[in-house]
């Protein structure tokens, strides 16, 4: 018994099956491609391998005078060392005084070389930072990556 019409065995036929397999197979192994690449980008998420706040940043974004106590006229500058990190890596700061929200800058593209990214805050206050306790968060797509804890203190404590 043949399976198969006589139309199926012409050599026009094998040739369409051939090629129907080929672009069959070109186009799984695209999806395949374009799968893998989505996938690889999930997974690769940016990591903060450090938070340091300080007086001031270098050229490279890197501490020039690393502390832990800032005074209340002084502009809070945080390094970040990073791994992993791509410009289109959605990363910002969420800065807290005792416990409440009080910022939340993107970190842009033009903010990050060589591995570390400038993370600032100036007081919008004449008067400055009330003095106690602060702490910047560093977030890839509100997903907390890293935080650090620093002071503010009047002159003279």
């Amino acid at each position: 018994m043949n399976r198969f019409p006589r139309s199926d065995r012409s050599p026009e036929a094998r040739r369409r099956r051939y090629l129907f397999g080929i672009i069959r197979s070109l186009i799984i192994l695209a999806v395949l491609i374009v799968l893998a690449v989505v996938l690889a980008r999930q997974s690769a998420s940016p990591e903060v391998l450090s938070l340091t706040p300080a007086r001031a940043l270098d050229d490279a974004f890197r501490p020039v005078e690393p502390v832990d106590t800032f005074s209340p006229g002084d502009t809070f500058f945080v390094s970040a060392e990073l791994r992993g990190y791509s410009p289109d890596a959605a990363l910002s700061a969420r800065w807290l005084y005792e416990g409440e929200v009080i910022a939340e800058t993107p970190i842009e593209p033009d903010d990050v070389a060589d591995g570390y990214a400038r993370l600032s805050l100036a007081p919008d206050d004449p008067a400055g930072w009330p003095p106690g306790g602060y702490v910047i968060d560093v977030l890839h797509e509100n997903d907390l990556l890293s935080r650090a804890a620093f002071q503010v203190a009047a002159p003279g404590e």
